[in-house]
């Protein structure tokens, strides 16, 4: 058999290589980048762009006894237009104990409503219901999202748009804590501007719907105060500082952090969860998958150099290999803003690796190697 040529050199590139995992994979390196959620100059609201995010520290009070499905959620958004390669939280309830967070969020021009429904989905399946074009690019919208415990019904500027019969929320959905702009893992940045916020602990109906609408409007939101059911106001009128203050009677308020930090970090979030519209990225599957079959190739090919009659040992070294580089990128993209950590991308990686090593058996088999 004739020796690997250069087989020196497949060691050295096989370093190489695995810096340029590290530089791609954690570019630009930026763990605490500044947070793009600020007031507004010219009125009342806050503003949010990419890595932007605003929260309450604590979770909202609780609705009382008797706790049922019910809510009302009013937001007074002027949404940018978005890409269609992700969903965009405007509004997140996070809370731990359900396996989705309740979040009113855009996809296109669409306001979708997401959460853990009742009965529960099988993994994979994400609960989801909304309006199509319900955000024009950058034109103020009053939307209004209730549920009676028999569906959920959504209102546009204080007029019916549409219902969702039998979709019903857990009744701990809005139990948590309030995230605005984002996720709770900070990944689904939104772009636009929030004007105002209310959360009630039961269901509005289309007279009231219909004057809290005209209330906002014109500029008579904090007549409100006093509503029953409240649990949440914000009218977004303070313009300076790192507070928002609810104006409801639990006096809760809204952090706006100078830098920017996911309220909960994700570590290898699992396959069913890392999802593009209901989806797999197959674009982002074939990158890992591909990106990794040069590493598994050449590092293969410098074990052979180095212990030729141990093929089984070399497969199972480099694949290991192969893995943990991996791992230690999805570990620390888990700190990155601009990353997200999954146990895909881990899997994508680990088998771009092992065609590298299948492609590096054939080559020394036809060559001689």
């Amino acid at each position: 058999m004739k020796g690997i040529p250069h087989d020196r050199w497949f060691g050295w590139l096989s370093l190489v290589i695995v810096a340029g995992y590290f530089v791609v994979g954690l570019w630009p390196f930026d763990f605490r980048p500044v947070n793009r959620a600020s007031w507004l100059s010219d009125l009342a609201g806050l503003h949010f762009e990419p890595y932007g995010i605003a929260h309450d520290p604590a979770p909202l009070p609780a609705p009382g006894p008797g706790q049922s499905a019910d809510f009302t959620v009013e937001l007074w958004v002027a949404a940018h237009h978005e890409p269609a390669n992700n969903i965009f939280d405007i509004l997140t309830i996070h809370n731990p104990r359900l396996p989705l967070d309740f979040t009113l969020c855009q996809w296109k021009q669409d306001f979708l409503l997401r959460g853990t429904a009742e009965p529960r989905q099988r993994a994979g399946k994400i609960p989801e219901v909304g309006v199509n074009n319900a955000l024009p690019e950058g034109k103020p919208q009053f939307i209004t999202v209730r549920s009676d415990g028999a569906g959920t019904d959504f209102y546009l500027n204080g007029l019916a748009a549409d219902r969702f019969p039998h979709f019903v929320l857990n009744a701990e959905a809005l139990d948590g804590q309030l995230i605005l702009g984002n996720s709770a893992s900070g990944k689904q940045s939104w772009t636009g501007r929030l004007l105002g916020l209310a959360i009630y602990s039961r269901a509005l109906d289309t007279a009231e719907i219909a004057r809290h609408c005209t209330l906002w409007t014109q500029g008579h939101a904090s007549e409100l105060t006093n509503a029953p059911g409240l649990r949440a106001l914000y009218l977004f009128d303070k313009g300076h500082g790192q507070h928002a203050e609810d104006s409801s009677s639990n006096h809760h308020h809204i952090i706006i952090p100078t830098i920017f930090q996911p309220v909960h970090r994700e570590f290898l979030l699992p396959p069913w969860k890392d999802l593009s519209y209901h989806r797999p990225d197959y674009s982002d599957i074939v990158i890992n998958i591909l990106g990794f079959l040069p590493f598994g190739f050449c590092f293969f090919l410098h074990r052979c150099s180095l212990r030729p009659n141990q093929k089984i040992a070399n497969v199972l070294l480099v694949v290991l290999a192969g893995a943990t580089v991996s791992l230690a990128i999805e570990v620390i993209q888990a700190w990155l803003p601009n990353r997200t950590s999954s146990v895909t991308d881990l899997l994508t990686n680990t088998t771009g690796t092992l065609l590298g090593v299948a492609l590096a058996l054939v080559v020394r088999r036809k060559f001689h190697w």
